[in-house]
This record gives C-alpha cells, structure tokens and sequence, in this order.
C-alpha cells in the first residue's frame, strides 16, 4: 500500500482502490431510495457501511465533501470524467442532504430507546451502538476490556448517562473490515456516495471512499488513511 500525507485534509492518502459488490451497491441505492425526501435538491448523498455479506449500513449524510475528496484522490484515474464529476460538484454547491433519524428508523437502521426501559432494550452480552440525534455514537462491546477502551469502546457507565441525556437511538454494531497490508489494530469501513439530481429518480454512484484508523470507531482525522472505492465515475457505473 503506498500511502503519502496530505497536508490539504489532515489524513493520509493510499493508492489502494478496494472493489465494491453490484449486489451492494444495489443494496446502498435502495436505501437512499428510502432516506432521499420527494423535494431534494441536487444533493450527494453518503451511505456509511462495512460490505460484508449484506450491506451493514450504519450511518448516512450529505455526501459533498466526500465528492470533494473523491474528486481530489481520483487525480489521474478519472481522465475524462474528471469534468464529470466537477459539474456535480458544482450543482449541489448551494445545497445539502439533512439527516432525518425518523426515516432512518423507518429504514430500520435504528430504534428511539426509552430510558425507561433500558434494561429490556439492552443486551449487555452483545456489543452495540448508541446515536443521539447530532450523530453523536458510542459503543459498547463486552470484551472491551481485552480489546481496549482506547480502541473507540465506551464504558457501560458511560452509555447509561449518553442514554439518560435523552433522544438516543440504539443500532446494531457491524464489526470494521480489516485494512489490507495494516496490523489487525486497523479497521476500516466503506463510504459509498451517490448523486441525487433534483427531480430525476435515477442515484447516479460516483463510488465511495474507504477509511480507516486504528481501533474500533472510525471517522476521518490525522490518524486515519483513506482511499477510493471503485467504480469511480464511469457511465457503466451509473445504476
């Protein structure tokens, strides 16, 4: 893997291109199908997700600056749909795909937890994820102590409280793929990005990003290495 910082994005950049199942893209697109709001703007719209067996989505948003950074890793490998790919960019400029948790939850994505009832919500013995409405997430994990707090798990303490502060939602824990060519400390996930033009039905997949960083709660930062996920912007890619 041949990886070189990037001053401009605070993370490090990899040459890697990982592959991308029809079957899940074709899962992600009719999710956003369900997600996407009937008056949309031209939007870009990310799916976060660990592609293993099924889709495993866990976490969706605007997906502008994912484009961005698409546009700007791509470099070379788009060619002629470089200009593609930077008129879409410019379309959906002026505005943004908001997160809706309830169509989230209807999409089963996630539940409301009621504090009330936490003890029968919860399963202690299996690892899980809590989100407040900001996106805010924590997880909890049984073993967390022989996998390590530092590695992104929560303290069972710690959730109680997260969940006490109100309007939390409890979603599956999807355990991050391996990062080729990395030590078993790094994970990654896959973060697919498609464009919504306003009025069309048609999600045009430009591809995706993977991203990874040490330990168990992924998310882009100084620590963490981030390449393309194919296809990238060709019209057979187009779904």
């Amino acid at each position: 893997m041949k990886n070189k910082n990037s001053q401009k994005s605070g993370f490090t950049r990899s040459n890697e291109i990982m592959e991308l199942e029809e079957f899940h893209a074709m899962q992600a697109k009719n999710l956003i199908n369900k997600l996407k709001q009937k008056d949309e703007k031209n939007v870009f719209i990310e799916i976060d997700c660990i592609p293993n067996g099924s889709l495993n989505a866990f976490n969706y948003g605007n997906g502008l600056e994912s484009a961005k950074i698409i546009y700007d890793l791509a470099g070379s490998f788009l060619a002629t749909d470089r200009a593609w790919l930077s008129e879409k960019i410019h379309l959906a400029k002026n505005s943004e795909f908001e997160l809706n948790v309830q169509l989230g939850e209807e999409a089963g994505l996630w539940k409301k937890i009621n504090p009330e009832r936490i003890n029968e919500e919860l399963n202690w013995d299996k690892p899980f994820c809590v989100k407040n409405e900001k996106g805010i997430t924590k997880i909890w994990h049984p073993d967390w102590r022989r996998l390590g707090y530092n590695n992104g798990f929560s303290t069972r303490s710690s959730i109680m409280n997260f969940i006490y502060a109100g309007g939390v939602y409890l979603q599956k824990f999807y355990m991050p793929l391996r990062t080729p060519e990395r030590s078993p400390a790094w994970r990654m996930h896959y973060r697919l990005v498609f464009f919504a033009k306003a009025g069309k039905q048609n999600l045009e997949l430009i591809g995706g990003l993977w991203i990874s960083r040490p330990g168990y709660k992924i998310y882009l930062d100084k620590n963490s290495t981030v390449g393309l996920v194919s296809p990238i912007t060709t019209a057979d890619a187009f779904i």
